[in-house]
């Protein structure tokens, strides 16, 4: 275990055995609180649906109406991360999910700016912009991703083999892998996390 994982864990107050040394050790708290959210996450795009169908059912033309299909499914992603990244930058350092599992987010040295770059020291509160980075990584590029691949899938680009969708496809793989793995192993700091330079940190339990 190196240095900065050690310290991780010391902080978090968990104990690694041997399997730990593998899974990070907030795994099973973080997937919980993850599940939770997106569960909050579904109330934007129900929340379209109402104005999104009757819109699509009065475009005839199929470019504009696909065109229109992939703008609109942005919103919902975009305002997710938004959501996400107020509430993880504001005074409870959490979204509503890791409140109930104990967890809270906090900054790590290595972040663009301040001294030692920085923002602030290890344990800070994170700026909303280091937030919000971190939750378009981790929450719009993959949910938009899904969707420029099911839209692909409506109009047939799988059968004609397009190559917008076929590189979409890719990617949204690519994406969740290296989200997940990094997230499930070692000492748990998800591509987000390293990108926005923070860390997620528990109680003890």
């Amino acid at each position: 275990m190196g240095d900065e994982e050690r310290e991780d864990a010391r902080h978090r107050g968990e104990r690694r055995g041997p399997m730990g040394r593998l899974l990070a050790p907030l795994l099973v708290r973080r997937a919980r609180a993850y599940a939770r959210d997106c569960v909050g996450y579904l109330v934007l795009p129900a929340a379209m649906l109402p104005i999104g169908i009757p819109l699509a059912m009065h475009i005839g033309d199929a470019g504009t109406a696909r065109a229109v299909a992939l703008v609109s499914s942005a919103i919902p992603p975009l305002l997710a991360a938004l959501w996400a990244a107020r509430a993880e930058s504001g005074p409870r350092a959490s979204t509503w999910g890791k409140r109930r599992e104990g967890l809270r987010l906090e900054t790590m040295r290595g972040g663009p700016g301040g001294p030692d770059g920085a923002d602030g020291p290890d344990g800070a509160r994170v700026p909303f912009a280091r937030a919000f980075v971190r939750n378009l990584v981790k929450i719009a590029i993959p949910w938009q991703l899904g969707h420029v691949v099911a839209v692909g899938a409506v109009y047939g680009d799988f059968d004609t083999g397009a190559a917008g969708t076929m590189v979409a496809t890719v990617l949204l793989y690519g994406v969740v892998i290296a989200l997940v793995g990094t997230v499930m192993l070692g000492s748990g700091r998800g591509i987000h996390d390293r990108i926005a330079a923070t860390r997620v940190v528990g109680d003890r339990r």
